[in-house]
Formats: structure tokens, C-alpha cells, sequence
């Protein structure tokens, strides 16, 4: 499989970094690549923090819905008003 990635003018310096690297190494440019992807994907990202807003009662599917289901259906004085 093959990928083509666009570099950004301001980002050339990373190319050329590429090209050293793999010619000091004597690896190939791809291998540097995958390798780099590789440990970047492999990485602990940070979990977002989670909060606990203490206790809570959900709403009723008629406290949710109610105002629209008797105008949907035309009982203006239902029990959602």
C-alpha cells in the first residue's frame, strides 16, 4: 500500500531531517515513517477527566415530552400542560 502525504513549505525542515536520518541509519525513509506512526498511535494519550455531579434524577418520557405530543396530537389542555 502506498501513501502520499502533503508537507507544508514551513514544515521542510522535517524532511530533510527524514532524508539524514535514514542515510546515517541506513534505513529505509518508509521504515523511519511507520516506525514514528507506530509509536506515536502506541502512546498513552491522557484520559479526559471525568466528574461526578452527585445525584440525579432523569426526567419522565412525559415530563419530556408531553407539552409536544398534545400539541402534536391536539390536546391543548393534556396532561403535559
Amino acid at each position: 500500500m502506498q501513501l502520499n502525504i502533503y508537507v507544508p513549505k514551513e514544515k521542510e525542515s522535517l524532511i530533510e531531517a527524514l532524508h539524514s536520518t535514514a542515510k546515517r541509519t541506513g534505513r529505509a525513509k518508509n521504515e523511519l515513517v511507520l516506525e514514528a506512526l507506530e509509536r506515536y498511535l502506541k502512546e498513552d494519550k491522557p484520559q479526559w477527566r471525568t466528574f461526578h455531579m452527585g445525584g440525579f434524577e432523569f426526567p419522565s418520557r412525559e415530563e419530556i415530552y408531553g407539552d409536544y405530543e398534545d400539541l402534536k396530537y391536539g390536546r391543548p389542555d393534556g396532561p403535559g400542560r
